[in-house]
Formats: C-alpha cells, sequence, structure tokens
C-alpha cells in the first residue's frame, strides 16, 4: 500500500505522521512517503537565472528540515515501514501539488491532519474539505492531537445505497489490518423494502456475516452529524470509514453540505473518506 502524508512542519501535522507510522506497525507492507509543498515568490526585480538558483537552495534546505521534522516524531528506527520517501516541492497550489504527485505516483490514501476549522475557515475551505472534495484517491483525515493506538474496530457510516460495493472497499483497506468492521446506518423512510431487505439480508451471506450491522433509529431533532458524533464518543472505534459524493450541484454544495468535510471539523478519531 502506498500512502502519502501531508506535513507543513507544524504541530498539528504530527497527527498524520503517527498515524501513518501506526498503521505501518500493522500492515507491514506500507510504503510511506512525506510531502512538503511551497511556492515560492519571485521578486519582480530579480533575475530568472538568480531566482531558480535560489529556489533550489531552499527545496534543499527544505528537504533537510523535513528529514529532520519526520525522524523527531517517528524516531530514527524506521523498520516499521516498508519503506521511506522524502519529497518537497514547489507549486502555486498546495492541494493542486498533493493531487497531481498522487496520481502520478500511484498514492492508494492520502493522509492529512486537521484540527477543525472557525466559521470563517468552514466558509472558505481548507486544504482537508478541498482535498475530499476534489481527490479521486480515498483521503485519510486524522486529529491533530491523535495518540497512536492499535486499529481494532472500524465503523462504516453507511446510507446502504451501495453497500455491497462499498463495504468491499471496505474489506480491501482492512483485510490486512483485520479488525471489527460494524456499518452503522441510521433508518429514514424506506422508499424501496425490497432493496433495503436484500441489503440487510447480505450480512447473513457467508462473505460478510463477521461484519456488525447496526441500524439505529432516526432522531429528527439531530443531525446526522450530531448524532453519527453522538455515537462515535461512546463507542470510540479507531477508525471512521465514510463515502463521499463529489459530482453535487451547485444547489447542494451551497445549502447541503457534506457530513464527511463537516465532521473533520470537529473529530477526535480518524477518519477514512472514499469519493462515491
Amino acid at each position: 500500500m502506498k500512502l502519502l502524508v501531508t506535513t507543513d512542519f507544524s504541530v498539528n501535522s504530527k497527527g498524520a505522521i503517527r498515524f501513518a507510522q501506526n498503521l505501518a506497525k500493522q500492515t507491514k507492507d506500507l510504503e510511506v512517503t512525506f510531502f512538503h509543498s511551497i511556492h515560492v515568490y519571485k521578486p519582480a526585480m530579480w533575475s530568472n537565472s538568480g531566482f531558480e538558483q535560489y529556489k533550489k537552495e531552499e527545496l534543499e534546505r527544505l528537504s533537510i528540515l523535513l528529514k529532520k521534522f519526520i525522524y523527531s516524531v517517528i524516531g530514527q528506527n524506521n523498520s516499521d515501514f516498508k519503506s521511506i520517501t522524502l519529497v518537497v516541492e514547489e507549486g502555486v497550489s498546495i492541494e493542486d501539488s498533493i493531487l497531481t504527485f498522487s496520481e502520478i505516483n500511484k498514492i492508494d490514501l492520502i493522509c492529512i491532519a486537521t484540527r477543525g476549522a472557525g466559521l470563517l475557515r468552514k466558509i472558505m475551505g481548507t486544504h482537508t474539505s478541498y482535498l475530499i472534495s476534489h481527490s479521486k484517491i480515498p483521503v485519510l483525515v486524522i486529529p491533530s492531537r491523535y495518540r497512536a493506538k492499535p486499529i481494532k474496530r472500524i465503523t462504516y457510516l453507511s446510507d446502504l445505497e451501495n453497500i455491497k460495493k462499498e463495504l468491499d472497499y471496505v474489506i480491501n483497506f482492512s483485510k490486512e489490518i483485520q479488525p471489527q468492521i460494524e456499518v452503522l446506518h441510521y433508518s429514514s423512510i424506506i422508499f424501496d423494502k425490497e432493496k433495503f431487505d436484500k441489503d440487510v439480508e447480505l450480512f447473513n451471506s457467508k462473505e460478510y456475516k463477521d461484519i456488525k450491522l447496526n441500524i439505529r433509529k432516526n432522531n429528527l431533532e439531530l443531525s446526522l452529524l450530531e448524532r453519527a458524533g453522538k455515537y462515535l464518543e461512546k463507542s470510540k472505534p479507531e477508525l471512521l470509514i465514510m463515502f463521499t459524493k463529489r459530482d453535487k450541484s451547485i444547489f447542494e454544495k451551497l445549502f447541503l453540505p457534506s457530513t464527511s468535510v463537516e465532521l473533520t471539523f470537529t473529530t477526535k478519531i480518524p477518519i477514512l473518506i472514499f469519493s462515491k
């Protein structure tokens, strides 16, 4: 598995680095790229040759800083990882640099730390929400205060609309970890009872019999975000998995924000978000 971990050298970004190391201990086959992107501004009075030399020196300086920062978090023994690559790239947009590098290098997962966001940042967007909204590659969102612990329980929050296909993604991700998997679904008005019964029956099959289906009653006084948050606070899984719809209409983007994106502002546990 190839994992890209973003960092800006801040204390907050250490959560994603710790998660990568924790995951590496459980998978034993994790290739990790620690990635830093920066836009180097060119003063108007500088010559092109002078600027290119400055940019080269700046990227070399940051490469040294990246190595020092990463090893200050994971320690000098990197035997937990199958391989470690350190990359510093220059680009106008940090998010686009992350996505372009990930696609070119066939990254399986993008990992980024988050510390939540105030109202203004929620409206304007964050690196995390941009990646969730635009990445074709699954995104791991890690709380900045994350402390490593073995991933023993995974909760997959599902609307059951495309349950079999999505479950296969969940199982494929977790096959090396072998955690207990719970599918959490909040019941609503059932428009197609035949399909619903078929989806539920899926969990009695040999392939999915070890996965727990947890159907809970809807509480219309609370949003899905609030319901899920309260449940997760009590159940405390080590990882939450969700699927988000990227091809929303303009109306949906403005007035129906993604629960996946909203949860990244408040999460206290890591979240893995797949694109539908």
